[in-house]
C-alpha cells in the first residue's frame, strides 16, 4: 500500500476553458444519440459541470423502452456505488468535527459486534476497502432481484458469522458489507438513521437538489418526469425487460443513491474540485493512494483515481440491477463529467471516459493516436515526421465563391455529421481545431483525425470547386496521403457544406441523406 496522495498525473494536463467546454456540449446531444441508436441502449443522461456551472445535461432514450417513455434530464437513476463517496464524505465529516478516529474500531461503535473478529476492523481499512471483508456475502441475490438487501440486522448477522474472508490490508478486497457497516457507525455516532444523518452531514450543506440515499417509499415510476427511469436488462438475453426498483436497506451506505447526471456532476464539482464540505486537510484524507488499480490508477476512501487522457481524475462508478454509472472530477480543471445509463449494459465507463478525451481534444491536446502515426519513422517507416497544423484561426483564406473566406468560417462551414451506406462522421470544432470523428463509435478522441485547410481543388464528380482538407493523426488506412474534399455551396444565408469526399467516398450531410429501403446495385 502507497500513502502518496493521488494529485498527480504522468502527462501534463490540458488547461480548459469555457469556449472548448462549449464545444464539446455543442456535439453531446446528436454523438450519445448516434451511439444509443448503434447500439441499441436504453436511456442515457450525461451533464459537464465546469468552473462552478453546469455547461450542459443530456437525456437520451427511453426511460421506459417497453412503455416507449423517453428520458428526461429530470428522471432519477440509480447510481449505486456513487454512494460510497457520499458515505465517506459523512464519515469524514464527523472526524472533522472530532465526533470519530480514522483508526477508531468497528466494535467500539457497533455493541453488538464487539465480541467478534470483524470487531477490530478500523474505519479507514473499510473506506479503503483493505479490511478483507466479503464483497457481498455468499448469498448475494439481491443483485438479481431474488431476494431483498439485507436488513440492520441481517447485516450484522452477515458480519459476526462470515464477514472476514482474508486478513486486512494484504488486498483489494472490495466490500459492500464494509460500507454497510460503516452506515451503522454513522448511525452510531449521530444517532439517526443513515438516511437522515448523511442528508445533514452532506447534502443539505453542499445544497444539490435532485440526490437521494435510497428509494423512498411510494417512490413514482417513468411516467412521472421527476420519477425514477426503469432499469433494462442487458441485450444478450433477447429483447429488454423491465428491471424493476428496489431499496437497499442497510446497504444504503454502499449502493442505495439516486440522482440524476445534472446533480451529481453539480455535486461533485462543489465537493471534489470546490471543497464546499471539507477542509484541506480532509480532502487530502480522502484522495490518499491506498491501492493501486491497473496501470494508472488507485483507490483511495471511496474514491477511485485514474489517469485519462492527460488528466488527473477522481470519482467513482456505480453497478445496479437497474443502471450503471459513472462519474469523473478534474480538481485541477474545476471540470466533472458526469454518465448515468439504464440498464446493466449501459458503457457508462467508456461514454465518460471518452467525453474526457473530447475535452481534452478541445483543450489543444493531439489525438492520442496521432504520434505514432506522425511521428518519425511512425510505423516503422520512412517518414520524418509531419508537424502538426496550426489552428485555424492561424491558417491562411482561401478564395472560393469570389471571395477570401476565413479557415475558421470554413470549419464552421463544414462542421456537423456526415452520413453514408457505412455509417456517420462528424466534423467537429474544438477547442479552435477541427477534427474527423466517427459519430456512431465510442472512442471519439483516439480515433480523431486532425483537418487543416489546405487549399482549393476540383470535384472529383463534377470538376466544381471543392475546399481540400488536409488530414494529421491518420494511421494510413484512411487519408493520410490524400486530402478529404468539402463541396462548398453558396447562397444568400452564406456557405454551407454540400457533401464531403473521403478517400472517393461521398458522404452527405446526415439531415439530406435517406437510405432506400433496398440497396440496389448499379
Amino acid at each position: 500500500m502507497s500513502d502518496a496522495l493521488i494529485t498527480s498525473t504522468t502527462v501534463p494536463e490540458t488547461g480548459i476553458d469555457a469556449q472548448a467546454v462549449r464545444s464539446v456540449a455543442a456535439i453531446l446531444p446528436e454523438w450519445l444519440e448516434s451511439i444509443r441508436a448503434t447500439r441499441q441502449m436504453t436511456g442515457v443522461q450525461a451533464a459537464i459541470w465546469h468552473r462552478g456551472q453546469l455547461v450542459t445535461e443530456v437525456a437520451v432514450g427511453p426511460a421506459d423502452a417497453v412503455a416507449g417513455i423517453g428520458l428526461q434530464t429530470t428522471h432519477r437513476i440509480r447510481i449505486a456505488s456513487h454512494s460510497k463517496i457520499f458515505c465517506s464524505l459523512a464519515i469524514l465529516a464527523l472526524a472533522e468535527r472530532g465526533e470519530l478516529r480514522l483508526d477508531d474500531q468497528l466494535g467500539g461503535h457497533v455493541a453488538a459486534l464487539a465480541d467478534v473478529p470483524v470487531a477490530d476492523v478500523r474505519i479507514r481499512d473499510l473506506l479503503s476497502h483493505a479490511a478483507g471483508l466479503t464483497r457481498d456475502d455468499t448469498d448475494a441475490r439481491w443483485w438479481q432481484l431474488a431476494r431483498s438487501f439485507p436488513t440492520r440486522d441481517e447485516l450484522i448477522e452477515i458480519a459476526r458469522a462470515r464477514a472476514v474472508v482474508t486478513e486486512p490490508g494484504v488486498h483489494l478486497q472490495y466490500s459492500n458489507i464494509g460500507y454497510g457497516l460503516l452506515g451503522l457507525i454513522i448511525e452510531d455516532v449521530t444517532g439517526q438513521s443513515f438516511a437522515t444523518a448523511v442528508r445533514e452531514l452532506v447534502l443539505d450543506p453542499v445544497g444539490v437538489a435532485n440526490i437521494g440515499p435510497d428509494l423512498p417509499g411510494g417512490a413514482p415510476g417513468p411516467e412521472d418526469p421527476y420519477g425514477f427511469a426503469a432499469g433494462h436488462s442487458p441485450l444478450v438475453h433477447g429483447d429488454r425487460r423491465i428491471v424493476e426498483q428496489i431499496p437497499t436497506g442497510a446497504l444504503a451506505a454502499a449502493t442505495g443513491f439516486w440522482a440524476t447526471a445534472g446533480a451529481m456532476a453539480t455535486f461533485a464539482g462543489r465537493v471534489l474540485c470546490d471543497g464546499a464540505l471539507l477542509d484541506d486537510r480532509w480532502r487530502r484524507e480522502m484522495r490518499r493512494r491506498v491501492w493501486t488499480v491497473g496501470e494508472s490508477g488507485h483507490y483511495g476512501l471511496g474514491l477511485r483515481q485514474g489517469d485519462l487522457h492527460g488528466f488527473a481524475a477522481i470519482g467513482h462508478a456505480g453497478g445496479f440491477p437497474t443502471a450503471l454509472t459513472r462519474t469523473w472530477a478534474v480538481p485541477s480543471q474545476r471540470l466533472v463529467v458526469s454518465v448515468l445509463g439504464t440498464s446493466v449494459d449501459a458503457p457508462s465507463s467508456d461514454l465518460a471516459d471518452r467525453i474526457l478525451g473530447l475535452l481534452a481534444l478541445a483543450g489543444g491536446r493531439p489525438s492520442p493516436g496521432a504520434d505514432s502515426a506522425e511521428g518519425e519513422a511512425a510505423l516503422g517507416g520512412a517518414g520524418a515526421g509531419r508537424r502538426r497544423p496550426d489552428t485555424l484561426a492561424e491558417q491562411p483564406s482561401v478564395q472560393l465563391a469570389g471571395r477570401d473566406v476565413t479557415a475558421v468560417e470554413l470549419g464552421r462551414t463544414v462542421a456537423g455529421s456526415y452520413a453514408s451506406l457505412w455509417g456517420r462522421v462528424r466534423l467537429a470544432m474544438l477547442g479552435g481545431r477541427m477534427f474527423l470523428v466517427d459519430e456512431t463509435g465510442t472512442d471519439q478522441a483516439g480515433a480523431a483525425v486532425e483537418l487543416s485547410v489546405a487549399g482549393v481543388g476540383a470535384d472529383p464528380a463534377d470538376a466544381s470547386e471543392v475546399v481540400e482538407l488536409a488530414t494529421w493523426g491518420d494511421s494510413g488506412y484512411g487519408s493520410w496521403a490524400e486530402p478529404m474534399r468539402a463541396r462548398i455551396a453558396s447562397s444568400t444565408d452564406g456557405l454551407r457544406c454540400t457533401g464531403l469526399w473521403d478517400t472517393g467516398q461521398l458522404l452527405l450531410p446526415s439531415g439530406d441523406f435517406t437510405l432506400p429501403d433496398r440497396i440496389t446495385a448499379p
